[in-house]
């Protein structure tokens, strides 16, 4: 639970990382101190098995020496972390989850979080769960999930022109032809996908939602989210609630599932792109989901509240099912 690797960053601390750290600092100073009695005497400071100092951080000086050290003490104990969590078959599935974001949790949000969502996300996430066979199942989750992830990027719709920037004049070899005051895009704006049209709509396989278009319709797949203009262009996303150890395994099989329609479109004459999204039971979100919020130019504070709120949304939904694991009304639709 001291990981900072740890997918559920908590701001705990370490009592022994933090008294190796007190006593490489002290060690530090001594040697590093202006007292001539200091410096004479070499102090010998035992700071107890397996602790380490790195060897690249002779040249430094002072405070930039000890922050090495420090730093260096507080990696290595990390490390050990990690190591022991590997070798913990329940406690330690977090290790497996190589596709989910990190989830970071301040002081600050903890005093607010009810004690039930504290228990039940520190439970779940390290599988310490009574019974964890709720997580996984129901639609209701999904839809849930489904309507905020649409509803975010139904606002991306009418950031699709590029910012006004500096003009250039560009003229032709022999002057021939001339653009005046066109807005260029720089290299470090990322590329959009939206970029080149303005008439988009989204459509989302929920009943308050547009239905998707006819070419859609008229085959068997329904796409959880159909981004489409009348320029004959397409982007299906499709989101999958699944365990976090089984993000990897969701994505390529939503992929292949669209293969054929993909290719069934762009016979047709569309330009169609399927980005499946992962947004887990236990409330970690996949960085498919950033990559797809990235595409679509919701970039810096948005993209981070719309992640934090996908993740609060799975996690909420996870934690009402799971209490209600025995009451028998409950279903899985």
């Amino acid at each position: 639970m001291y990981c900072r690797k740890a997918k559920l960053r908590l701001p705990l601390k370490s009592i022994l990382e933090e008294y190796k750290c007190g006593k490489a600092r002290l060690l530090s100073m001594l040697e590093d101190s202006e007292d001539p009695v200091a410096k004479t005497v070499q102090p010998t400071i035992k700071t107890g098995p397996g602790s380490s100092t790195a060897k690249w951080w002779s040249k430094a000086e002072g405070k930039e020496k000890r922050d090495m050290v420090i730093n260096e003490i507080r990696i290595n104990e990390d490390s050990r972390r990690v190591q022991k969590a590997v070798q913990q078959p329940q406690q330690g599935q977090w290790t497996n989850w190589d596709n989910a974001l990190q989830k970071s949790i301040t002081w600050n949000e903890i005093w607010h979080m009810a004690p039930l969502r504290i228990s039940f996300l520190i439970r779940s996430v390290y599988d310490l769960l009574p019974s964890n066979a709720n997580l996984g199942r129901y639609t209701w989750r999904h839809n849930r999930v489904l309507q905020e992830l649409a509803a975010i990027i139904s606002t991306a719709k009418g950031e699709t022109t590029l910012p006004n920037t500096n003009a250039l004049i560009f003229t032709t070899e022999g002057g021939a032809k001339s653009w005046h005051e066109r807005p260029v895009r720089t290299t470090n704006q990322i590329k959009c996908l939206l970029d080149g049209c303005d008439d988009w709509d989204v459509s989302a396989d929920l009943p308050e939602w547009d239905s998707h278009p006819s070419i859609i319709k008229a085959t068997r797949l329904r796409p959880n989210i159909v981004i489409h203009s009348a320029s004959t262009q397409l982007i299906m996303v499709e989101l999958t609630v699944p365990y976090e150890n089984r993000m990897e395994e969701a994505h390529i099989y939503k992929r292949e599932k669209y293969m054929n329609l993909t290719k069934e479109l762009e016979n047709a004459g569309y330009k169609a792109v399927v980005m499946p999204v992962e947004v887990c039971a236990r409330g970690f979100v996949g960085s498919s989901v950033y990559d797809l919020l990235t595409k679509h130019s919701i970039c810096g504070n948005k993209r981070t509240k719309a992640l934090k709120l996908l993740a609060e949304i799975a996690e909420n939904s996870s934690r009402w099912i799971w209490s209600r694991r025995n009451e028998r009304f409950l279903h899985k639709d």
